[in-house]
């Protein structure tokens, strides 16, 4: 097969471009979930995973075909943790256990309830990473209702408020425990996810902003610059589709 002449070929004739496209900002949006532990909203995401998946052909073989990307999402879920912070040898071992565990499924809906558990398992292991060094119960709910709540326009009044706790009780705990004030937490982790949208999707940042509860694009942009010392577009130049790559080439 002349590769070249296939590739051109099959882009002439890939009438689905835009099907794609949404199909890989959704799996980014697992992924994403996954590494940031946000369990809840990995919950609400998996309620029709199996029913909004595109899927590319990779075999004309369906059962092959969907084995094929799990193993790919199984691959992408671990390098996203690792980058992350989980441990490389717990990440590849989990995601060996689960593609042997693929290989050998039968039907279908198998295959996609493993990468439910796959998502889980993962997203799990993140969130409990993030509350290893915690010690009350407390600051185990704030990190909790902050994961969740990303998308909002979190302050410390509004969170202590959903925990019928006192703000200042809640910010000194908070500092004394985390060693950060709570705002600057909120924020590196509204940062945190900011750099992953666009280290791998195409939002432009005002619709990043939007998603993360900022009050308007120059805000966002004003708090990104002050985080990280450069502007999300020049974050983004630097390290478009290069991030988890960079980790294997190290």
């Amino acid at each position: 097969m002349n590769i070249e002449k296939e590739l051109a070929k099959r882009l002439i004739n890939d009438g689905e471009s835009v099907n794609r496209q949404e199909s890989y900002s959704r799996e980014i949006n697992f992924y994403e979930l996954v590494a940031s532990g946000r369990t809840a909203s990995l919950e609400d995401n998996l309620k029709d995973f199996g029913n909004v998946q595109k899927l590319g052909k990779l075999s004309s073989n369906e059962l092959q075909n969907v084995k094929y990307h799990a193993v790919i999402l199984a691959a992408m879920v671990s390098r996203f943790c690792i980058e992350s912070g989980m441990e490389i040898s717990v990440a590849y071992t989990l995601s060996d256990i689960y593609i042997e565990l693929i290989d050998v499924a039968t039907s279908i809906n198998e295959v996609n309830d493993l990468q439910k558990d796959l998502l889980r398992a993962y997203c799990q292991r993140m969130n409990e990473q993030a509350k290893s060094k915690v010690v009350s119960r407390h600051i185990v709910m704030t990190i909790d209702y902050i994961r969740s709540h990303i998308q909002e326009s979190l302050t410390v009044e509004s969170i202590a408020d959903s925990l019928s706790l006192n703000s200042s009780y809640l910010s000194k705990l908070f500092k004394q425990e985390m060693g950060i004030t709570l705002s600057r937490y909120i924020r590196n982790q509204k940062i945190d996810v900011a750099c992953s949208m666009l280290r791998h999707l195409d939002e432009s940042s005002l619709s990043i902003a939007n998603y993360l509860g900022f009050s308007s694009q120059s805000h966002f942009i004003q708090v990104f610059k002050k985080t990280m010392g450069i502007t999300p577009e020049d974050y983004r130049r630097k390290n478009y589709h290069q991030s988890w790559m960079k980790g294997e080439n190290n």
